[in-house]
């Protein structure tokens, strides 16, 4: 028989291609989404998370695992009540409906943005003391916490990720990506910090090896490429796989920093020129 998989948020963009590589696998997968969009071979099931009511245990009675990848993310006009009731509400209705139900595992697709940094000079792990300074981050870490403390006989595993790429990636890859495929010269010649990313592909191949055995990865990791990229490395790839000429030039690194802080772009700064390593456990 085959194993019955939910896969919230299924429409998003990491939620798609878990999706695609669970569909080659052979599994039955289940998508929980509030977008109506319809996914070849995936059977769709309304699911909003701003309406916790409608989350209940009848949803998962004949689901073996779930995978929760909806979030509320990349809106910066979303308040810190709104990340409260989507990311931290939410999840805390949808595990308990799954453990009610007695979902074998639930797969919880968590943040690095619970460390709160931009930059970093030593790499980053596992234990490393986390600082969510964001609203997102503080609801992603307090799901964590939650999941943790759970004493349910549902396996959980709680997969931490970094900047995550691929083809038509939101957040700060998808706008770098943007830039990039114009004709613009950009100022990242002499850039050579450390950037962790990992792929949307190996993101969805971690994510089926936890499908595939209950004790694969339990508890808390966290996923990264071994090898970390430059700002410089991303902007030469991306122009090289749409036929542009790299088109950089150097500037100070000094003077971009003052540049940028003078115009409230610090964190700007950090993002695109310091370092931001992590140690993955997987």
């Amino acid at each position: 028989m085959k194993k019955r998989v939910v896969v919230t948020g299924g429409s998003g963009f990491i939620g798609k291609k878990i999706i695609e590589e669970l569909i080659e696998s052979d599994y039955k997968v289940i998508s929980l989404q509030r977008s109506s969009k319809n996914l070849d071979n995936v059977e769709i099931r309304h699911f909003d998370m701003a309406d916790l009511s409608s989350i209940t245990r009848t949803m998962f009675l004949d689901v073996d695992v779930v995978i929760h990848a909806a979030a509320l993310v990349h809106n910066f006009k979303a308040d810190e009540s709104a990340h409260r009731t989507l990311n931290f509400e939410a999840t805390k209705c949808l595990f308990k409906a799954c453990a009610a139900a007695e979902v074998d595992k639930f797969v919880f697709i968590s943040t690095v943005g619970v460390y709160g940094s931009c930059s970093s000079k030593k790499p980053i792990g596992i234990n490393s003391q986390t600082y969510p300074v964001s609203p997102y981050g503080v609801a992603k870490l307090d799901s964590e916490n939650f999941l943790l403390s759970s004493d349910s006989s549902t396996a959980i595993s709680i997969i931490r990720l970094p900047l995550v790429y691929g083809k038509n990636a939101p957040g700060n890859y998808g706008v770098l990506e943007r830039i990039a495929k114009t004709r613009l010269p950009l100022p990242f010649l002499n850039t050579r910090n450390k950037r962790s990313m990992v792929s949307v592909e190996s993101v969805a191949k971690v994510i089926k090896n936890t499908v595939k055995r209950k004790e694969k990865y339990l508890g808390l990791h966290l996923l990264a490429e071994k090898k970390p990229y430059s700002t410089k490395e991303i902007v030469e790839k991306i122009r090289a796989q749409n036929g542009l000429s790299p088109m950089l030039f150097a500037v100070p690194l000094p003077l971009m920093k003052i540049a940028l802080s003078a115009i409230g772009k610090r964190q700007l700064y950090e993002q695109l020129y310091e370092d931001l390593e992590f140690v993955s456990t997987i």
